[in-house]
């Protein structure tokens, strides 16, 4: 009872102006270095506003690598500020955050891996802002919306945002490397005729270039479109029981994609029905059995 009584009084006995002294320290380089961050994040961003160095798929990516890389500095000078009045000199200070760091590593492999991986990919440049990637094979596709040393947020297309972690990131599938292919088939009838159908879609995609002439893909060396819309041509007759199967073809932006795909389907389907092209149809074939009646007198 003596010595629980002797602990009490030495911790009453505290430096109680040092402990305040400590406490505000400790709240006012943290504010100051998140004040710092924010600073330079809103000079960031208003220096990508108003200049055109990099494109803007690289602009969000460096935005979105520093907001995350940011809160990772705020932690560290908070853990630092903490731990530098316990520490005599700076020697004492980097054996501690070794320590530190070597606990914390063991407890969270995971996370470091996270990290690691991160790192490469940022290096690497695998990903950036507004790609349109599928990870790890999934079915479901959908647009990077935030890339940081641990994690990528992704949008799909139903709404639902999706946060992976880099370490399990094994296999990407990036549709949004400054170009896109558009591929877009229709089939019909083996009743119609093939030249016919051929001469439509040749007019479809002379309408198409003029129409569609933003999404195209320029060439930058050569200052011209790499390819324009064009007939890819008719698919082996044995592809598809139900008709012919023809397609159109075009390399396009990739930020364009989508809406350029979009408008091409439909196209597509309204050239037919105007023109009257006869699609194929499922026809099934009923006999019935005749039934025989056998009589006896």
């Amino acid at each position: 009872m003596k010595e629980i009584t002797n602990e009490v009084m030495s911790f009453l006995e505290l430096d109680w102006g040092n402990v305040k002294d400590y406490f505000i320290s400790l709240a006012l380089t943290t504010l100051a270095a998140y004040i710092v961050i924010v600073i330079l994040r809103f000079i960031l961003h208003h220096f990508f506003a108003r200049t055109h160095l990099l494109d803007e798929k690289k602009e969000e990516t460096i935005e979105s690598v520093f907001k995350n890389t940011s809160s990772y500095i705020v932690f560290t000078v908070f853990i630092i500020t903490a731990i530098r009045p316990f520490a005599g000199d700076l020697k004492e200070l980097l054996v501690a955050s070794s320590i530190i760091a070597a606990v914390v590593g063991f407890g969270a492999q995971r996370v470091i891996g996270d990290l690691l991986a991160g790192g490469f990919n940022l290096f690497e440049k695998t990903l950036s802002v507004g790609d349109w990637v599928h990870i790890n094979e999934e079915p479901e596709g959908g647009t990077v919306e935030e890339i940081g040393f641990r994690i990528v947020k992704i949008r799909l297309l139903n709404g639902k945002l999706v946060t992976v972690p880099n370490g399990e990131i094994r296999k990407i599938v990036n549709g949004s490397v400054e170009k896109r292919r558009i591929f877009e088939s229709v089939v019909v009838s083996f009743d119609e005729n093939p030249s016919r159908v051929r001469a439509i879609l040749e007019e479809l995609c002379e309408e198409l270039n003029v129409r569609n002439r933003e999404f195209l893909k320029i060439n930058r060396l050569t200052g011209e479109y790499e390819e324009e819309y064009q007939v890819y041509g008719l698919s082996s007759l044995d592809v598809n029981p139900l008709g012919y199967r023809f397609s159109i073809t075009a390399t396009i932006n990739d930020t364009d994609y989508f809406k350029a795909a979009q408008e091409t389907k439909y196209a597509l389907a309204q050239k037919m029905h105007d023109n009257q092209v006869i699609m194929p149809t499922q026809k099934v074939s009923v006999q019935q059995a005749n039934q025989y009646q056998d009589t006896s007198h």
